[in-house]
């Protein structure tokens, strides 16, 4: 946490609040955590990923960077799987033709793709394609332009910062929520984006299960998240990429040195936070004037209160969106 609320322990060594608020029940969580580590580690809601150089193109599909990506003949080809949208499209192989099959969910489209072939087939017709499609460590790869032309999402290209941005028909609808929509679904849809940042990012020196977010009072697309000691500045351009702009310790083990990467934000003033203790199921969310006094409007255990199990972002009274962009 951002707060120190400086007090001693029976040692008289200084106790943070950062370090109070997650030395509790530490036995209780043990199992699931060992569980949790075994089966890919813990992370909080919008994990970070690494961009390619700006000297070469990126592919973003909803928002999720695409390492992937692969360039054919001069063309960029993506895997079909990430474009994952069970209310879009399912997908079939047949390993003896080695034919991919797309359906829509509403059956009227059907597409049938097959590696090595400049051609699909989409409802049983013959659609050229301008890069053959490629199989790959068994992943099936399809061109963009296909992509835009045959299966219905959306696909624009950012000449300045060498981006591809594909959206699914889901992900333009969260799109649309998160540029335009009320509050609070935009503050949802902005942290549960990756954060794409470049090299050397800083890694937490702390401990701990809690992830606070901080939003400027009337604002989604921008905030910082606190993550064992680390706090981290994010802003969503218009194309609905979460960038990460700056990171600083807020907490600093002893013998270690204070460090800081970017350029830091300046203060947001008026502001909301919201505080996720997502091991110890807590959720709490308040106010912060611009001298930074905390005000706190609510402190719900998601045991005792399930209807907040998986929330983050709750509505505050009186607060209403001052950043849409039409």
């Amino acid at each position: 946490m951002v707060r120190r609320m400086e007090t001693r322990d029976g040692s008289g060594r200084l106790e943070s609040d950062y370090e109070k608020r997650e030395m509790v029940d530490v036995k209780k969580w043990m199992k699931p955590i060992v569980a949790a580590t075994l089966l890919g580690g813990l992370l909080p809601a919008g994990t970070s990923a690494f961009a390619a150089s700006a000297d070469s193109n990126q592919v973003f599909i909803d928002g999720r960077y695409q390492d992937s990506a692969i360039t054919s003949q001069g063309r960029t080809l993506v895997q079909l799987r990430s474009l994952d949208d069970p209310a879009w499209l399912t997908y079939t192989y047949d390993a003896k033709s080695g034919v991919v099959t797309a359906t829509s969910k509403d059956k009227s489209k059907v597409v049938t793709l097959k590696a090595g072939q400049k051609t699909a087939t989409v409802n049983g017709a013959s659609v050229k394609l301008d890069a053959s499609i490629v199989n790959k460590d068994g992943r099936t790869y399809v061109p963009l332009r296909f992509i835009s032309e045959s299966l219905g999402a959306t696909v624009t290209y950012n000449s300045k910062d060498k981006r591809a941005i594909v959206r699914t028909p889901a992900g333009q609808t969260k799109f649309e929520a998160l540029m335009r929509g009320d509050l609070p679904e935009a503050r949802k849809a902005a942290i549960s984006l990756q954060a794409v940042q470049g090299k050397d990012v800083l890694s937490p020196l702390g401990e701990g299960f809690s992830t606070e977010y901080v939003f400027p009072q009337g604002e989604a697309l921008k905030f910082t998240t606190e993550y064992k000691g680390l706090k981290t500045y994010i802003e969503i351009n218009a194309d609905g990429i979460a960038e990460v702009k700056w990171q600083g310790d807020s907490y600093v083990p002893d013998g270690k040195k204070a460090r800081e990467k970017g350029t830091k934000p300046a203060a947001f003033g008026d502001s909301v936070y919201f505080y996720d203790n997502w091991m110890g199921e807590t959720l709490m969310f308040g106010k912060i004037d611009a001298s930074g006094s905390r005000t706190e409007l609510g402190n719900y255990s998601r045991i005792d209160n399930p209807q907040y199990k998986n929330v983050v972002i709750v509505p505050i009274d009186d607060e209403s969106r001052t950043d849409g962009k039409k």
